[in-house]
């Protein structure tokens, strides 16, 4: 499903005709992976050699080129190459840069290196410290990465690889409407009209999160409340997401993409570039609004696991994070609090403030040293 990135697919395959390598970074479920498959598909009938490689699992740069050369050899049918594993990443590169040699004159064209879902650690590596050396390959490259990595990933000098950086940037409310009304393939009946309505008046939107809303009307089309509830939640829940910070806002999309997990998720905590205390106490953030639902999970020994999911539109009740003694006297009396009762509460704020810096000082102890950056990836 294709939708309002015409103007981004232009931009790459120019910049790939002109022989500039490009940098594609988006949140999760932004719709990288679609315009990839939409460029290729596109340029079909060129005399292009895509070499495609999927590098979410990749941890060094070692690894993105074992799984560049073993596609690249089923691309040009290489059959005297090796699978590269156990090879030191400058023997991969000068297996690359011969074997790519090799292709242009049994195949004239376009040679495209695409790398999804590169990792700040692997990508700088490469990119970075092999960057000469990976210069010398006869191809240009296609990266994308998400939002979250890209600050690491394009930490001189692997800047400078990359001549075209394109921001894939979430869909505007028209755009939102159109997919979700191709999705459903059928007129929408007026009970969900509603709320194809809300989700285009909301904030931007992933593609990824559109097609879930419509996967959601598809099989069980909300009526009555229910469908009052997701109208609601839509509007509420994107509201409260614009309010919060970007690490907080880069974390909810993860969440949102991943299901349910662990802030030890080792998966979580190489797509953030963060460290386990990071995640915490960014989802402490999300909590304070209702943005996250916890579970605890037990494997029968220790502690149960506390796992944590974005919080679906239909059940998002929004929640003041701010201390009620913190408000203006207008908003004490709209909360119906006597002076009596404002005193107590005070009182219950300090000390809840006082147990909750004690928590914060002891998670530390726990976890190293307390971290205070909020850019991504400065865990």
């Amino acid at each position: 499903m294709f939708v309002g990135r015409a103007g981004v697919l232009r931009q790459i395959d120019r910049a790939l005709h002109d022989g500039l390598n490009c940098l594609l970074a988006g949140e999760p479920g932004s719709g990288k992976t679609s315009l990839i498959r939409a460029l290729m598909f596109q340029t079909r009938d060129e005399p292009i050699h895509y070499v495609y490689v999927r590098g979410n699992e990749a941890r060094t740069a070692g690894d993105l080129l074992t799984l560049v050369l073993q596609a690249a050899s089923a691309v040009f049918r290489d059959a005297d190459a090796d699978s590269g594993r156990g090879r030191q990443a400058i023997e991969l590169v000068a297996n690359l840069a011969r074997m790519f040699s090799e292709a242009r004159e049994a195949s004239p064209g376009l040679r495209v290196v695409v790398l999804e879902d590169v990792s700040a650690a692997a990508g700088t590596e490469l990119f970075g410290a092999l960057r000469d050396e990976v210069w010398r390959i006869d191809a240009v490259w296609l990266v994308t990465t998400s939002t979250a990595q890209l600050a690491g990933l394009v930490r001189p000098p692997a800047d400078v690889f990359f001549e075209a950086q394109i921001d894939l940037g979430p869909l505007g409310g028209a755009e939102a409407a159109e997919l979700l009304r191709r999705r459903m393939d059928q007129p929408i009946p007026d009970e969900q009209a509603e709320i194809v309505e809300a989700t285009a008046a909301s904030a931007p939107q992933t593609p990824r999160r559109l097609l879930d809303l419509a996967r959601e009307l598809a099989a069980a089309p909300d009526v009555g409340a229910a469908r009052l509830n997701t109208v609601r939640g839509l509007r509420e829940r994107s509201a409260a997401l614009e309010r919060l910070s970007r690490p907080a806002r880069m974390l909810a999309q993860e969440l949102e993409a991943m299901g349910w997990a662990a802030a030890s998720d080792d998966r979580l905590l190489t797509r953030m570039a963060w460290t386990r205390p990071r995640v915490v106490q960014v989802v402490a953030e999300l909590e304070k609004v209702g943005l996250v639902e916890m579970r605890e999970e037990s494997s029968g020994r220790g502690r149960p696991r506390k796992l944590y999911r974005l919080t679906p539109t239909a059940s998002f009740v929004p929640t003041d994070p701010s201390p009620v003694r913190n408000r203006s006297p207008a908003g004490r009396a709209a909360a119906g609090l006597s002076a009596v009762d404002r005193s107590a509460v005070d009182r219950s704020v300090v000390d809840h403030s006082a147990v909750d810096h004690s928590a914060v000082n002891d998670s530390a102890a726990e976890g190293g040293s307390a971290e205070t950056e909020i850019g991504p990836g400065s865990a």
